[in-house]
């Protein structure tokens, strides 16, 4: 949830840069810098920007596990033999046993 002490304009924000940014590291919260009512830009604690990458990341993966599931489902896989196998005879590489 946004707060209107999340919110301050570019000149307030340039004026007071250390509180603002002091303030956003202890609370974790955004802060949202505005020029003419219009979001410019949104400044994140450090803390508060590696959790959101991780939480990206962890979205990515179950997004790529989900697809993954749908070609199993679907039969658009191939054992691990196979496929190594098949890459092998495109290279012209034998395989040892």
């Amino acid at each position: 949830m946004t707060r209107t002490t999340d919110i301050t304009s570019f000149t307030d924000f340039r004026t007071r840069l250390r509180d603002h940014l002091d303030e956003t590291k202890s609370s974790g919260r955004p802060l949202f810098v505005t020029t003419n009512g219009e979001t410019e830009a949104v400044v994140l604690s450090p803390a508060a920007f590696d959790e959101m990458m991780a939480q990206v990341e962890l979205a990515r993966s179950l997004r790529l596990l989900d697809r993954s599931m749908d070609d199993i489902k679907s039969g658009r896989t191939r054992g691990a033999k196979d496929g190594i196998r098949q890459i092998a005879s495109e290279l012209k590489l034998k395989l040892d046993r």
